[in-house]
């Protein structure tokens, strides 16, 4: 993804009247699955003016619901506090974010009755709905958005048919690994542009294919289906990292290709059964800590890997 591009379209996704009309779509789509005054938590890293969470917060409060903002304590101790003190029951958030509140749900217990989640952030694949849905029993949407920034082009079919695009605001094209655009229906890199700036042009980390025909749902906008990780993606690395995610063992995980090798570094839950993991490579397995413990997705890594049970 180019970076200048990419840092462009988030500005121009923040400026007022951008944000006021993404956080209209957004209210149009939420509306239709929140119920009034229930409680909704939210669970992105950072809340200011113009972000995604922002945006979230503010179409919740126009749907006639309770936002529940996550904020700056990111623990996942904090995250669970406020699901389970606040009786939410709708979740928005980043999908290995909710897919880490079921792992936390199950080793504590706890009886949370959540009964729709709108994933939010990077399009969701079936492996992280499967899990999201086995850990809370709900049902799951989606936003279809440029990473976990505030430019949001989409909204999940009601039918679970791909996503919607909103047409309106963002254009999309299906490319090759060289740029070129695909002919329609086969599948290839999502570049993804604002209409009134068709020259900010994005190629995103995920790959898909564009559907214009007509959809069960009733909705006419064309679709995207069949999300995959983009072509940049280190295919062995997705492949293991999506094994680790599917135990309710492992609460979070990061991978990572160093000078010597394959690194693991995970947080487990004491005395559960663990997968297996490569024998080759250097795996640092840390007990779960929730005074201390954020996900890894939002904790820069620093130099060295994090202290823990080392198995190398």
């Amino acid at each position: 993804m180019e970076y200048g591009a990419y840092t462009a379209m988030i500005d121009r996704s923040m400026e007022p009247q951008v944000a006021e009309r993404t956080v209209a779509y957004l209210t149009e789509h939420l509306s239709q699955f929140l119920r009034k005054n229930e409680q909704v938590l939210i669970c992105f890293p950072e809340h200011t003016p113009g972000n995604l969470s922002w945006l979230m917060e503010q179409a919740v409060l126009r749907s006639g619901a309770c936002p529940v903002v996550w904020g700056a304590d990111r623990r996942w101790k904090a995250l669970l506090q406020l699901a389970f003190y606040r009786k939410a029951t709708a979740i928005i958030g980043a999908p290995l974010i909710v897919l880490g509140l079921t792992k936390l749900k199950k080793a504590y217990s706890l009886p949370l009755y959540i009964r729709r989640v709108i994933t939010a952030g990077y399009p969701c694949l079936d492996w992280m709905i499967d899990g999201i849905v086995q850990g809370l029993d709900c049902q799951v949407g989606g936003c279809f958005s440029l990473g976990l920034s505030s430019v949001v082009a989409g909204f999940a079919c009601g039918h679970s048919l791909g996503v919607h695009l909103w047409e309106e605001e963002y254009g999309v094209d299906i490319v090759d690994s060289s740029g070129q655009s695909l002919p329609e229906g086969e599948l290839g890199e999502i570049l993804l542009y604002p209409r009134e700036q068709p020259e900010l042009r994005c190629v995103m980390d995920s790959m898909a294919r564009l559907d214009r025909t007509s959809c069960e749902c009733g909705c006419g906008a064309v679709r995207l289906v069949d999300f995959r990780p983009g072509a940049s993606t280190d295919p062995e690395l997705f492949a293991l990292g999506q094994e680790l995610q599917r135990w309710t063992s492992v609460l979070d995980c990061r991978l990572n290709k160093g000078e010597s090798g394959l690194e693991i570094e995970a947080i487990v839950f004491p005395g559960e059964k663990l997968p297996k993991l490569p024998a080759a490579a250097k795996r640092v397995l840390h007990p779960f800590d929730p005074e201390h413990d954020e996900p890894y997705w939002y904790v820069p890594r620093v130099k060295g890997m994090r202290k823990g049970k080392s198995d190398i």
